[in-house]
Protein backbone atom coordinates (compact mmCIF):
# COMPACT_ATOMS: atom_id res chain seq x y z
CA UNK A 1 0.00 0.00 0.00
CA UNK A 2 1.30 3.67 -1.12
CA UNK A 3 -0.46 6.76 0.87
CA UNK A 4 -1.73 8.95 -1.79
CA UNK A 5 -1.17 12.68 -1.13
CA UNK A 6 -2.72 15.12 -3.60
CA UNK A 7 -4.19 18.66 -4.07
CA UNK A 8 -6.79 18.53 -6.33
CA UNK A 9 -7.77 22.08 -8.42
CA UNK A 10 -10.08 22.47 -10.97
CA UNK A 11 -8.76 25.04 -13.65
CA UNK A 12 -10.93 26.42 -16.63
CA UNK A 13 -10.32 24.63 -20.32
CA UNK A 14 -9.54 28.35 -21.38
CA UNK A 15 -6.56 28.67 -18.82
CA UNK A 16 -4.71 25.65 -20.07
CA UNK A 17 -2.41 26.90 -22.39
CA UNK A 18 -1.36 29.69 -19.42
CA UNK A 19 -0.87 26.59 -17.08
CA UNK A 20 1.27 24.81 -20.26
CA UNK A 21 3.62 28.11 -20.40
CA UNK A 22 3.73 28.83 -16.21
CA UNK A 23 7.15 29.93 -14.90
CA UNK A 24 6.93 27.23 -12.40
CA UNK A 25 6.73 24.18 -15.05
CA UNK A 26 9.77 25.79 -16.62
CA UNK A 27 11.21 26.21 -13.94
CA UNK A 28 10.78 22.96 -12.06
CA UNK A 29 9.98 20.52 -14.52
CA UNK A 30 12.41 17.44 -14.93
CA UNK A 31 12.11 16.51 -18.33
CA UNK A 32 9.08 16.62 -21.09
CA UNK A 33 5.99 16.31 -20.68
CA UNK A 34 4.25 12.93 -20.57
CA UNK A 35 0.44 12.77 -22.14
CA UNK A 36 -1.58 9.35 -22.02
CA UNK A 37 -5.17 8.03 -22.53
CA UNK A 38 -6.60 6.72 -19.68
CA UNK A 39 -9.83 5.00 -19.34
CA UNK A 40 -11.20 3.74 -15.68
CA UNK A 41 -13.93 1.81 -15.38
CA UNK A 42 -15.62 1.82 -11.95
CA UNK A 43 -17.52 -1.18 -10.04
CA UNK A 44 -19.74 -1.42 -6.84
CA UNK A 45 -22.54 -3.15 -5.88
CA UNK A 46 -26.66 -2.25 -6.21
CA UNK A 47 -26.20 -1.17 -2.74
CA UNK A 48 -23.20 0.71 -3.66
CA UNK A 49 -21.49 -1.12 -0.11
CA UNK A 50 -17.80 0.18 -1.19
CA UNK A 51 -19.17 3.79 -1.34
CA UNK A 52 -20.39 3.00 1.84
CA UNK A 53 -17.06 1.78 3.55
CA UNK A 54 -15.23 4.46 1.79
CA UNK A 55 -13.59 2.32 -0.73
CA UNK A 56 -13.34 3.23 -4.36
CA UNK A 57 -12.52 0.14 -6.76
CA UNK A 58 -11.38 1.12 -10.60
CA UNK A 59 -9.57 -1.10 -13.66
CA UNK A 60 -8.03 1.88 -15.78
CA UNK A 61 -6.34 0.49 -18.84
CA UNK A 62 -3.31 2.89 -19.21
CA UNK A 63 -1.44 2.05 -22.81
CA UNK A 64 -1.72 -1.95 -23.34
CA UNK A 65 -2.29 -2.36 -19.78
CA UNK A 66 -5.08 -3.01 -17.27
CA UNK A 67 -4.38 -1.79 -13.13
CA UNK A 68 -6.70 -2.38 -10.75
CA UNK A 69 -6.39 0.27 -8.11
CA UNK A 70 -8.49 0.40 -4.61
CA UNK A 71 -8.52 3.64 -2.70
CA UNK A 72 -9.68 4.22 0.53
CA UNK A 73 -9.66 5.35 4.24
CA UNK A 74 -7.54 8.87 4.61
CA UNK A 75 -8.97 12.40 4.88
CA UNK A 76 -10.09 15.39 2.82
CA UNK A 77 -8.90 18.73 3.82
CA UNK A 78 -9.36 21.99 1.28
CA UNK A 79 -8.47 19.74 -1.85
CA UNK A 80 -5.69 17.52 -0.23
CA UNK A 81 -6.68 14.31 -0.44
CA UNK A 82 -4.76 11.72 1.57
CA UNK A 83 -5.56 7.83 1.35
CA UNK A 84 -4.37 4.70 1.04
CA UNK A 85 -3.75 3.34 -2.71
CA UNK A 86 -3.25 -0.61 -3.66
CA UNK A 87 -2.14 -1.17 -7.10
CA UNK A 88 -1.59 -4.08 -9.27
CA UNK A 89 -1.57 -5.10 -12.87
CA UNK A 90 -4.95 -7.66 -13.92
CA UNK A 91 -4.85 -9.00 -17.22
CA UNK A 92 -8.21 -7.65 -18.73
CA UNK A 93 -10.95 -5.17 -17.69
CA UNK A 94 -12.42 -6.48 -14.92
CA UNK A 95 -11.27 -6.86 -11.01
CA UNK A 96 -9.41 -9.76 -9.95
CA UNK A 97 -10.24 -10.19 -6.46
CA UNK A 98 -7.10 -12.32 -5.94
CA UNK A 99 -4.90 -9.43 -5.97
CA UNK A 100 -5.98 -8.30 -2.64
CA UNK A 101 -3.89 -9.00 -0.01
CA UNK A 102 -4.72 -6.60 2.83
CA UNK A 103 -6.63 -8.02 5.84
CA UNK A 104 -9.01 -4.63 6.23
CA UNK A 105 -10.14 -4.89 2.40
CA UNK A 106 -10.04 -8.61 2.00
CA UNK A 107 -12.94 -8.72 4.48
CA UNK A 108 -14.64 -6.30 2.67
CA UNK A 109 -14.16 -7.89 -0.62
CA UNK A 110 -14.55 -11.47 0.28
CA UNK A 111 -17.93 -10.69 1.43
CA UNK A 112 -20.28 -12.68 -0.38
CA UNK A 113 -22.82 -9.28 -1.12
CA UNK A 114 -19.63 -7.57 -2.37
CA UNK A 115 -17.69 -10.55 -4.31
CA UNK A 116 -20.47 -11.74 -5.83
CA UNK A 117 -22.22 -8.41 -6.74
CA UNK A 118 -19.81 -6.39 -7.91
CA UNK A 119 -20.56 -4.55 -11.59
CA UNK A 120 -19.69 -1.41 -13.58
CA UNK A 121 -21.41 1.71 -12.04
CA UNK A 122 -19.69 4.40 -14.58
CA UNK A 123 -16.46 5.40 -16.59
CA UNK A 124 -14.35 7.94 -16.53
CA UNK A 125 -11.87 8.75 -20.04
CA UNK A 126 -9.70 11.58 -19.80
CA UNK A 127 -5.70 13.04 -21.15
CA UNK A 128 -3.43 13.13 -18.62
CA UNK A 129 -0.49 15.37 -19.00
CA UNK A 130 1.78 15.11 -16.47
CA UNK A 131 5.49 17.30 -15.43
CA UNK A 132 7.88 15.87 -12.62
CA UNK A 133 8.47 19.33 -10.82
CA UNK A 134 11.29 19.35 -8.86
CA UNK A 135 13.34 21.46 -6.00
CA UNK A 136 16.61 21.65 -4.43
CA UNK A 137 15.45 20.53 -1.18
CA UNK A 138 14.21 17.35 -2.61
CA UNK A 139 10.50 18.23 -2.63
CA UNK A 140 9.08 16.29 -5.81
CA UNK A 141 5.57 16.91 -7.45
CA UNK A 142 3.65 15.28 -10.31
CA UNK A 143 1.72 17.64 -11.84
CA UNK A 144 -1.38 16.19 -13.76
CA UNK A 145 -3.92 18.31 -16.31
CA UNK A 146 -7.22 15.94 -16.98
CA UNK A 147 -8.90 16.78 -19.48
CA UNK A 148 -12.12 14.33 -20.35
CA UNK A 149 -15.48 13.47 -18.71
CA UNK A 150 -17.12 11.20 -16.74
CA UNK A 151 -20.13 8.70 -18.07
CA UNK A 152 -22.82 6.79 -17.16
CA UNK A 153 -24.72 5.59 -20.43
CA UNK A 154 -25.57 8.75 -22.24
CA UNK A 155 -25.15 10.78 -19.25
CA UNK A 156 -22.12 12.69 -19.70
CA UNK A 157 -20.20 15.57 -17.14
CA UNK A 158 -17.01 17.47 -18.34
CA UNK A 159 -13.28 17.21 -16.65
CA UNK A 160 -10.80 19.64 -16.54
CA UNK A 161 -8.73 19.58 -13.42
CA UNK A 162 -5.52 19.68 -11.97
CA UNK A 163 -3.57 17.42 -9.62
CA UNK A 164 -0.40 18.17 -7.38
CA UNK A 165 0.67 14.88 -6.30
CA UNK A 166 3.12 14.78 -3.54
CA UNK A 167 6.47 12.55 -4.58
CA UNK A 168 8.56 13.56 -1.98
CA UNK A 169 8.46 15.82 0.70
CA UNK A 170 6.32 18.01 2.61
CA UNK A 171 2.51 18.44 1.74
CA UNK A 172 3.10 22.50 2.05
CA UNK A 173 5.10 22.49 -1.38
CA UNK A 174 1.43 20.75 -2.66
CA UNK A 175 0.02 24.64 -1.50
CA UNK A 176 2.73 26.53 -2.26
CA UNK A 177 3.12 25.41 -6.07
CA UNK A 178 -0.81 25.96 -5.95
CA UNK A 179 -0.13 29.64 -4.58
CA UNK A 180 2.54 30.20 -7.50
CA UNK A 181 -0.22 28.75 -10.39
CA UNK A 182 -2.77 30.73 -9.69
CA UNK A 183 -0.90 33.74 -9.84
CA UNK A 184 -1.09 33.93 -13.08
CA UNK A 185 -5.10 31.87 -13.61
CA UNK A 186 -7.86 30.88 -11.34
CA UNK A 187 -7.19 27.87 -9.64
CA UNK A 188 -10.30 25.98 -7.37
CA UNK A 189 -9.67 23.89 -4.34
CA UNK A 190 -11.98 20.87 -4.78
CA UNK A 191 -12.68 18.11 -1.95
CA UNK A 192 -14.62 15.70 -4.94
CA UNK A 193 -12.93 13.50 -6.24
CA UNK A 194 -13.78 12.04 -9.91
CA UNK A 195 -15.24 9.21 -7.92
CA UNK A 196 -17.53 11.20 -6.51
CA UNK A 197 -18.23 12.92 -9.54
CA UNK A 198 -18.82 9.65 -11.00
CA UNK A 199 -21.29 8.55 -8.59
CA UNK A 200 -23.20 11.32 -8.42
CA UNK A 201 -23.98 10.90 -11.48
CA UNK A 202 -25.08 7.66 -11.84
CA UNK A 203 -27.23 8.51 -8.75
CA UNK A 204 -27.97 11.58 -10.54
CA UNK A 205 -27.70 13.23 -6.80
CA UNK A 206 -27.61 16.93 -6.03
CA UNK A 207 -24.71 18.45 -4.16
CA UNK A 208 -25.48 17.50 -0.32
CA UNK A 209 -26.26 20.36 2.19
CA UNK A 210 -23.82 19.29 4.55
CA UNK A 211 -23.70 20.51 8.66
CA UNK A 212 -20.76 21.53 10.70
CA UNK A 213 -19.26 18.24 12.56
CA UNK A 214 -18.38 17.57 15.74
CA UNK A 215 -15.23 18.81 16.94
CA UNK A 216 -14.19 16.03 19.74
CA UNK A 217 -11.02 18.40 21.46
CA UNK A 218 -9.35 16.16 24.16
CA UNK A 219 -7.99 17.88 27.56
CA UNK A 220 -4.74 17.27 26.92
CA UNK A 221 -4.55 18.90 23.47
CA UNK A 222 -2.41 22.28 22.98
CA UNK A 223 -3.87 25.19 21.91
CA UNK A 224 -2.17 24.81 18.99
CA UNK A 225 -3.75 21.32 18.05
CA UNK A 226 -6.98 22.69 19.48
CA UNK A 227 -6.95 25.95 16.32
CA UNK A 228 -5.86 23.09 13.95
CA UNK A 229 -8.54 21.03 14.58
CA UNK A 230 -10.88 23.84 14.84
CA UNK A 231 -10.06 26.48 11.80
CA UNK A 232 -9.82 22.68 9.59
CA UNK A 233 -12.99 21.76 10.91
CA UNK A 234 -14.54 24.62 9.80
CA UNK A 235 -12.93 25.15 6.20
CA UNK A 236 -14.41 21.47 5.84
CA UNK A 237 -17.80 22.49 6.46
CA UNK A 238 -17.17 25.72 4.02
CA UNK A 239 -15.87 23.50 1.16
CA UNK A 240 -18.75 20.57 1.83
CA UNK A 241 -21.44 23.09 0.63
CA UNK A 242 -19.35 24.66 -2.32
CA UNK A 243 -20.59 23.16 -5.04
CA UNK A 244 -23.92 23.18 -3.97
CA UNK A 245 -24.05 26.98 -3.05
CA UNK A 246 -22.60 27.80 -6.83
CA UNK A 247 -24.73 24.95 -8.88
CA UNK A 248 -27.74 23.94 -7.14
CA UNK A 249 -30.95 26.04 -5.91
CA UNK A 250 -31.06 24.49 -2.21
CA UNK A 251 -30.96 27.91 -0.08
CA UNK A 252 -29.33 25.39 2.73
CA UNK A 253 -25.74 25.25 1.00
CA UNK A 254 -25.56 28.95 1.18
CA UNK A 255 -27.08 28.96 5.03
CA UNK A 256 -24.32 26.21 6.14
CA UNK A 257 -21.52 28.08 3.92
CA UNK A 258 -22.24 31.03 5.63
CA UNK A 259 -22.41 29.11 9.39
CA UNK A 260 -19.04 27.70 8.22
CA UNK A 261 -17.84 31.41 7.94
CA UNK A 262 -19.03 32.51 11.14
CA UNK A 263 -17.90 29.87 12.76
CA UNK A 264 -14.47 30.27 11.72
CA UNK A 265 -14.71 34.44 11.66
CA UNK A 266 -15.68 33.78 15.32
CA UNK A 267 -12.66 30.91 16.08
CA UNK A 268 -9.87 34.08 15.10
CA UNK A 269 -9.86 35.88 17.86
CA UNK A 270 -10.82 33.43 20.30
CA UNK A 271 -7.75 32.05 19.84
CA UNK A 272 -5.92 35.65 19.61
CA UNK A 273 -3.91 35.18 22.48
CA UNK A 274 -1.66 32.24 20.88
CA UNK A 275 -2.47 33.75 16.95
CA UNK A 276 -0.46 37.44 16.14
CA UNK A 277 -3.54 39.69 14.83
CA UNK A 278 -1.32 40.80 12.11
CA UNK A 279 -0.82 36.89 10.33
CA UNK A 280 -4.67 36.90 10.42
CA UNK A 281 -5.98 40.13 9.60
CA UNK A 282 -6.04 40.05 5.58
CA UNK A 283 -7.74 36.63 5.83
CA UNK A 284 -9.93 37.99 8.66
CA UNK A 285 -11.12 41.03 6.34
CA UNK A 286 -11.28 38.76 2.98
CA UNK A 287 -13.51 36.37 5.40
CA UNK A 288 -15.91 39.46 6.33
CA UNK A 289 -16.14 40.53 2.27
CA UNK A 290 -17.35 36.87 1.10
CA UNK A 291 -19.93 36.83 4.30
CA UNK A 292 -21.07 40.07 3.16
CA UNK A 293 -21.40 38.94 -0.67
CA UNK A 294 -23.65 36.13 0.71
CA UNK A 295 -25.72 37.75 2.93
CA UNK A 296 -28.88 38.97 0.93
CA UNK A 297 -29.40 36.31 -0.37
CA UNK A 298 -29.72 34.34 2.40
CA UNK A 299 -32.43 37.01 3.74
CA UNK A 300 -34.19 36.89 1.08
CA UNK A 301 -33.98 33.27 1.27
CA UNK A 302 -35.53 33.12 4.90
CA UNK A 303 -38.40 36.19 3.69
CA UNK A 304 -39.65 33.67 0.99
CA UNK A 305 -39.26 30.46 2.82
CA UNK A 306 -40.29 31.16 6.31
CA UNK A 307 -41.52 34.92 6.72
CA UNK A 308 -44.12 35.34 3.71
CA UNK A 309 -45.99 31.44 3.18
CA UNK A 310 -47.91 31.72 6.71
CA UNK A 311 -49.10 35.30 5.53
CA UNK A 312 -49.69 34.38 1.98
CA UNK A 313 -51.93 30.94 3.43
CA UNK A 314 -54.05 33.31 5.70
CA UNK A 315 -54.89 35.36 2.80
CA UNK A 316 -54.79 32.84 -0.21
CA UNK A 317 -56.97 34.62 -2.56
CA UNK A 318 -55.11 38.11 -2.57
CA UNK A 319 -53.53 39.27 -5.22
CA UNK A 320 -51.25 41.95 -3.70
CA UNK A 321 -49.42 39.77 -2.02
CA UNK A 322 -48.89 37.06 -4.86
CA UNK A 323 -47.01 40.45 -6.61
CA UNK A 324 -44.99 41.03 -3.67
CA UNK A 325 -43.97 37.43 -3.51
CA UNK A 326 -43.19 37.29 -7.59
CA UNK A 327 -41.07 40.80 -6.75
CA UNK A 328 -39.05 39.48 -4.00
CA UNK A 329 -38.62 36.10 -5.75
CA UNK A 330 -36.81 38.83 -8.48
CA UNK A 331 -34.66 40.41 -5.74
CA UNK A 332 -33.55 36.88 -4.52
CA UNK A 333 -32.28 35.93 -7.59
CA UNK A 334 -30.58 39.50 -8.50
CA UNK A 335 -29.17 38.13 -4.77
CA UNK A 336 -28.32 35.01 -5.30
CA UNK A 337 -26.78 36.30 -8.77
CA UNK A 338 -24.17 38.67 -6.66
CA UNK A 339 -23.30 35.17 -4.50
CA UNK A 340 -23.17 32.90 -7.34
CA UNK A 341 -20.61 36.19 -9.01
CA UNK A 342 -18.53 35.92 -4.98
CA UNK A 343 -18.30 32.40 -5.34
CA UNK A 344 -16.60 32.21 -8.56
CA UNK A 345 -14.68 34.79 -8.50
CA UNK A 346 -10.53 34.38 -9.04
CA UNK A 347 -10.85 36.77 -5.07
CA UNK A 348 -12.78 33.80 -3.73
CA UNK A 349 -10.30 31.20 -5.15
CA UNK A 350 -7.51 33.22 -3.77
CA UNK A 351 -8.79 33.25 -0.57
CA UNK A 352 -9.54 29.75 -0.06
CA UNK A 353 -6.42 28.84 -1.29
CA UNK A 354 -4.11 31.33 0.91
CA UNK A 355 -6.03 30.23 4.17
CA UNK A 356 -5.61 26.00 3.38
CA UNK A 357 -2.01 27.32 2.85
CA UNK A 358 -2.00 29.05 6.11
CA UNK A 359 -3.28 26.34 7.87
CA UNK A 360 -0.86 23.71 6.44
CA UNK A 361 1.75 25.76 6.54
CA UNK A 362 1.59 26.75 10.10
CA UNK A 363 2.07 30.49 8.81
CA UNK A 364 -0.42 31.56 11.86
CA UNK A 365 2.26 31.32 14.46
CA UNK A 366 5.55 32.38 12.12
CA UNK A 367 5.34 35.98 13.63
CA UNK A 368 4.17 34.70 17.27
CA UNK A 369 6.50 36.60 19.72
CA UNK A 370 7.67 35.59 23.17
CA UNK A 371 3.48 35.99 24.71
CA UNK A 372 2.22 34.21 21.64
CA UNK A 373 4.77 31.22 21.91
CA UNK A 374 3.70 30.43 25.20
CA UNK A 375 0.28 30.37 24.62
CA UNK A 376 0.55 27.59 21.53
CA UNK A 377 1.62 24.69 23.56
CA UNK A 378 -0.07 25.65 27.03
CA UNK A 379 -3.36 23.37 27.57
CA UNK A 380 -6.56 24.17 25.72
CA UNK A 381 -8.65 23.75 28.84
CA UNK A 382 -6.83 27.29 29.68
CA UNK A 383 -7.95 29.18 27.06
CA UNK A 384 -11.42 27.69 26.91
CA UNK A 385 -12.07 28.76 30.33
CA UNK A 386 -10.87 32.27 29.22
CA UNK A 387 -12.46 32.70 26.48
CA UNK A 388 -15.66 31.17 27.97
CA UNK A 389 -15.68 33.64 30.99
CA UNK A 390 -15.48 36.79 28.79
CA UNK A 391 -18.12 36.19 26.32
CA UNK A 392 -20.46 34.60 29.30
CA UNK A 393 -19.76 37.61 31.53
CA UNK A 394 -20.37 40.14 28.92
CA UNK A 395 -23.64 38.41 27.90
CA UNK A 396 -24.45 38.53 31.59
CA UNK A 397 -23.79 42.60 31.99
CA UNK A 398 -26.12 43.22 28.84
CA UNK A 399 -28.64 40.36 29.15
CA UNK A 400 -30.92 42.17 31.87
CA UNK A 401 -31.90 44.61 29.34
CA UNK A 402 -32.60 42.60 26.02
CA UNK A 403 -36.44 43.37 26.72
CA UNK A 404 -36.52 47.18 26.28
CA UNK A 405 -33.15 47.85 24.53
CA UNK A 406 -33.33 49.37 20.89
CA UNK A 407 -33.28 47.03 17.68
CA UNK A 408 -29.44 47.74 16.99
CA UNK A 409 -28.39 47.08 20.51
CA UNK A 410 -29.81 43.83 20.45
CA UNK A 411 -28.68 43.06 17.45
CA UNK A 412 -25.09 42.82 19.02
CA UNK A 413 -26.23 41.23 22.05
CA UNK A 414 -27.53 38.46 18.98
CA UNK A 415 -24.11 38.26 17.95
CA UNK A 416 -22.10 37.99 21.01
CA UNK A 417 -24.35 35.19 21.80
CA UNK A 418 -23.51 33.50 18.60
CA UNK A 419 -19.79 33.94 19.54
CA UNK A 420 -20.82 32.42 22.99
CA UNK A 421 -22.55 29.42 21.23
CA UNK A 422 -19.72 28.70 18.92
CA UNK A 423 -17.05 28.80 21.72
CA UNK A 424 -19.29 26.22 23.45
CA UNK A 425 -19.36 24.22 20.33
CA UNK A 426 -15.54 24.40 20.33
CA UNK A 427 -14.69 23.85 24.11
CA UNK A 428 -17.72 21.44 25.07
CA UNK A 429 -16.10 18.34 24.43
CA UNK A 430 -13.15 19.38 27.09
CA UNK A 431 -16.05 19.46 30.08
CA UNK A 432 -18.43 16.73 31.33
CA UNK A 433 -21.39 16.47 28.76
CA UNK A 434 -23.79 16.08 31.81
CA UNK A 435 -22.65 19.31 32.64
CA UNK A 436 -22.24 20.84 29.31
CA UNK A 437 -25.49 20.05 27.64
CA UNK A 438 -28.04 22.28 30.06
CA UNK A 439 -25.88 25.31 29.46
CA UNK A 440 -25.86 24.38 25.23
CA UNK A 441 -29.58 23.87 25.41
CA UNK A 442 -30.52 27.24 26.88
CA UNK A 443 -28.11 28.93 24.67
CA UNK A 444 -29.18 27.39 21.78
CA UNK A 445 -33.21 28.42 22.82
CA UNK A 446 -32.13 32.25 23.64
CA UNK A 447 -30.25 32.22 20.03
CA UNK A 448 -33.00 31.20 18.36
CA UNK A 449 -35.58 33.45 19.66
CA UNK A 450 -32.85 36.50 19.26
CA UNK A 451 -32.59 34.84 15.24
CA UNK A 452 -36.20 34.97 15.37
CA UNK A 453 -36.57 38.76 16.36
CA UNK A 454 -33.18 39.28 13.76
CA UNK A 455 -35.44 37.96 10.54
CA UNK A 456 -38.35 40.42 11.67
CA UNK A 457 -36.08 43.42 11.93
CA UNK A 458 -34.41 42.35 8.69
CA UNK A 459 -37.84 42.16 6.50
CA UNK A 460 -38.77 45.70 7.95
CA UNK A 461 -35.53 46.19 5.94
CA UNK A 462 -36.49 44.36 3.09
CA UNK A 463 -39.56 45.78 2.34
CA UNK A 464 -38.32 48.99 2.60
CA UNK A 465 -36.69 48.10 -1.37
CA UNK A 466 -40.25 47.70 -2.68
CA UNK A 467 -40.41 50.75 -4.15
CA UNK A 468 -43.63 51.45 -5.68
CA UNK A 469 -45.73 48.21 -4.34
CA UNK A 470 -48.78 48.66 -2.68
CA UNK A 471 -48.79 51.15 0.47
CA UNK A 472 -51.49 49.22 2.05
CA UNK A 473 -50.19 45.45 1.32
CA UNK A 474 -46.29 46.46 2.43
CA UNK A 475 -47.79 48.29 5.80
CA UNK A 476 -49.80 45.04 6.56
CA UNK A 477 -47.60 42.86 5.96
CA UNK A 478 -44.61 45.67 8.05
CA UNK A 479 -47.40 45.36 10.88
CA UNK A 480 -47.76 41.68 11.18
CA UNK A 481 -44.15 41.16 11.36
CA UNK A 482 -43.90 44.04 14.22
CA UNK A 483 -47.38 41.79 16.17
CA UNK A 484 -44.95 38.71 15.59
CA UNK A 485 -41.80 40.85 17.32
CA UNK A 486 -44.00 41.45 20.14
CA UNK A 487 -45.06 37.39 20.87
CA UNK A 488 -41.09 36.70 19.93
CA UNK A 489 -40.11 39.42 22.69
CA UNK A 490 -41.83 37.47 25.74
CA UNK A 491 -40.76 34.14 24.85
CA UNK A 492 -36.98 35.51 24.51
CA UNK A 493 -37.37 36.94 27.86
CA UNK A 494 -38.47 33.92 29.05
CA UNK A 495 -35.16 32.25 27.15
CA UNK A 496 -33.03 34.53 29.06
CA UNK A 497 -33.74 34.10 32.01
CA UNK A 498 -33.84 30.16 31.79
CA UNK A 499 -30.16 30.80 30.59
CA UNK A 500 -29.56 33.37 33.32
CA UNK A 501 -29.74 30.84 35.95
CA UNK A 502 -27.23 28.73 33.97
CA UNK A 503 -23.89 27.68 36.11
CA UNK A 504 -20.67 27.49 33.88
CA UNK A 505 -19.89 24.43 33.12
CA UNK A 506 -16.00 25.10 33.26
CA UNK A 507 -15.70 26.28 36.27
CA UNK A 508 -12.81 24.41 38.06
Amino acid sequence: MATEVELKLLIQPADIPKLRRHALIKSHAAGRAKTQTLISIYFDTPEYLLRQNRVALRVRRVGSRWVQTVKGGGKVQAGLHSRGEWEWEVARDQPDLTKIQDPVLLKLFSAPEVRDALKPIFTTEFKRTTWLLQWENGDTVELALDEGEVRNGKRIVPLCEVELELKQGASARLFQAAQELQRIFPLRLDNISKADRGYRLFQRARPPVTKAGSILLKPGMTVAQAFQLIAWSCVDHWVANQEGAISSDDPENIHQLRVALRRLRSALPQFRPAIPQPSSADLAAELKWLACSLGPARNWDVFLTETLPPLIAQFPSDEKFERLRQRAERARELARGEASLALRSHRYDRLLLNLATWLTNESWNVDADGDNKSWLDRPVTELARRVLNRYHKLLHRHGPALLTMPIEERHEVRILVKKLRYAVDFFAALFPAKTSQPYLQSLSSLQEELGTLNDAATTQSLLESFHGEDALSIAFISGWSARGMEDNLKTMNTAWHKFYQCRPFWSE
